[in-house]
């Protein structure tokens, strides 16, 4: 009973968080039946006349409001949302003829209550759960510049981290309604949806995202902002120097001299480090490429500026004979695929397999993580009851088949871990734990945060392996939920954080969509916080983009780490783990 009444209060004040039209619809649905019970009390003489009458005011009232507010090249939205209020006039109409034309009264009436409460049921557990997109902003018909403009301000209203990250929202719109005004001007779609993108990218938050449903735009805009592919990329290490990787053998820069390995001096003729010190990465390729953490982007800046250019560039480097050089390279196409090959080894996942389980040596035990679901037919289910017994049975079970073979040590591996659903991450947590957790869904209301006693999630404490030595890998994939799995079990004394960089660092809950000019184009952000005890903001950076999960041991970007990630294409993060838990590396490692 408590955790039924638990739902229907998250239900509640999720309900506050709907915008104007789609409340109104889901308001006249539910309230019309209201309207009728009443004329079927107190209509008695002409009843028949009046329920003639009624009949057709629901239709008329969804012909009208969808005309309003239709969703312009994306009807399958409108149509899902509003729909159900379709549904419920139609009905609405059927019953109100029944009634007119005799006796009865309370039979209609009790049909129509039931397949009201169904339709009701329907459109709220669309909008709050598989929709999940609680405040809807349809700016369809807008032109790109007004679109823009509404874009910026329902961020400002609603974004639940806007001062928490202090954005200044008139710069955003001195920068960004001009560009959208200017691809208006000129009709281009790829233009406006570029300037979106560049928008995103200022909050620095991987939950505030674009997303193009038309592959043929998507193609186009993710090409274009990838740059030119000069036949190689480049990253930095630790100690400052920044080398090629991925060379062309058929480009122009191989043949010129640039091959992997080489010291990048300037680009452009501008100083190397200064060149990369301006690089912005801005990138369309696929949901929740961003890099809110500063020095999670510091790392990939020179992977992003090895694509800025024309047709050609001018690149200093160090020759082979020691000499410094500087040619003039020619693109060979687009960097987009070059641009997600040395991404890949920095933020994507390296196991697809849920609780992947088996032994590195004799004592070293391996458990992969890449997401935060286990069976889609129960993960809903164990979500609202904030317990999912048999995934913790599973993880049970393969940790032990571990210690059976002889594990004494372990290292959990969550690079690329995406997200999902928390109780997921309470459940492995748990295992490790002997603290009780609490994180609170969190509400801002423009001065402070309030946590809701109704929207959390627990961690009650097992703790049956807090005593084995766990190593926790990460990368700048390890997102949302993934954060979220990141951040508690770095509490656990027996964790060690390691990794090449630290998460993704985006762990608020998405609800707000806003469907800008044509229907194209959509952007997603994050309306719920997530919160501790004290009201706190969990896993997210504010102003100064600094990590809210940090490493115990960083691993080191160096020559040979570049070596094995790019040439050897092997996984020298868990390498390097596995050393580190044996006491293997030595002081120069």
């Amino acid at each position: 009973m408590e955790i039924f009444l638990d739902i229907l209060g998250e239900i509640a004040e999720m309900l506050k968080l709907v915008d104007g039209p789609t409340d109104y619809m889901m308001s006249f649905t539910v309230g019309w039946f209201l309207v009728l019970v009443i004329f079927a009390i107190f209509a008695k003489k002409k009843r028949k006349a009046i329920f003639r009458f009624l009949a057709p005011v629901p239709l008329i009232n969804f012909a009208v409001f969808y005309l309003i507010n239709f969703t312009k090249g994306a009807q399958l939205i409108g149509f899902l949302r509003y729909g159900p209020g379709l549904a419920a006039a139609i009905i609405y109409l059927l019953i109100s003829l029944w009634i007119s034309k005799g006796k009865r009264r309370v039979l209609p009436l009790i049909i129509n209550g039931i397949l009201t409460a169904l339709i009701g049921a329907w459109m709220v557990f669309y909008v709050l759960g598989l929709g999940a997109s609680y405040h809807f902003g349809n700016f369809s018909h807008q032109g790109y510049k007004k679109s823009m403009s509404k874009l910026i301000d329902e961020l400002e209203a609603n974004y639940v981290l806007r001062d928490y990250k202090e954005i200044d929202f008139e710069a955003l719109r001195a920068e960004y309604i001009p560009m959208a005004e200017q691809a208006q001007k000129n009709k281009d779609e790829a233009a406006f949806a570029e300037a979106v993108a560049k928008l995103c990218y200022e909050f620095h938050d991987g939950h505030l995202s674009i997303n193009i449903t038309d592959e043929e735009l998507a193609s186009k805009v993710s090409e274009k902002m990838a740059g030119n592919d000069y036949g190689f990329s480049m990253i930095r290490t630790d100690d400052g120097k920044t080398v090629t990787i991925l060379t062309e053998e058929n480009s122009d820069a191989y043949a010129k001299g640039i091959r992997n390995g080489v010291t990048i001096t300037s680009w452009d003729g501008v100083p190397i480090d200064e060149a990369i010190a301006k690089t912005r990465c801005v990138q369309f390729s696929i949901y929740m490429v961003a890099y809110p953490i500063a020095e999670n982007e510091d790392v990939v800046k020179p992977i992003f500026l090895a694509g800025q250019g024309g047709d050609t560039v001018k690149v200093g480097f160090i020759a082979e004979n020691g000499t410094e050089k500087e040619v003039t390279v020619k693109s060979i196409g687009s960097y987009l695929n070059r641009l997600d090959a040395a991404l890949w080894p920095l933020t994507d996942k390296w196991c697809s397999e849920f609780a992947q389980a088996r032994m590195l040596d004799e004592h070293c035990g391996y458990l992969c993580i890449p997401w935060e679901s286990f069976d889609d037919s129960k993960d809903i289910s164990a979500a609202l009851m904030d317990e999912y017994p048999e995934l913790r049975e599973l993880l049970i079970s393969r940790i032990e088949g571990l210690k059976a073979q002889g594990m004494d040590r372990l290292i959990i591996d969550i690079r690329g871990n995406d997200g999902g659903i928390d109780v997921v991450y309470e459940e492995l947590v748990a295992l490790f734990t002997k603290e009780t957790m609490i994180t609170y869904g969190g509400f801002y209301d423009g001065k402070e945060y309030r946590k809701s006693e109704n929207w959390s999630w627990t961690i009650e404490p097992d703790g049956r392996y807090s005593d084995i030595p766990v190593v926790v890998l990460v990368n700048a994939g390890t997102a949302s939920s993934g954060d979220m799995l990141a951040y508690r079990i770095s509490a656990c004394p027996n964790v060690t954080m390691m990794g090449l960089t630290t998460t993704w660092g985006s762990a608020q809950s998405l609800g707000g969509m806003c469907l800008l000019s044509g229907g194209k184009i959509r952007v997603r952000y994050p309306l719920i916080a997530s919160l501790g005890e004290n009201n706190e903001i969990l896993v997210d950076a504010g102003k100064d983009r600094k990590s809210g999960i940090e490493l115990d041991v960083k691993i080191p970007l160096d020559d040979k780490a570049i070596k094995i990630y790019y040439e050897l294409d092997a996984d020298y993060d868990l390498a390097y783990a596995r050393h580190y838990l044996n006491g293997e590396l030595k002081k120069e490692d």
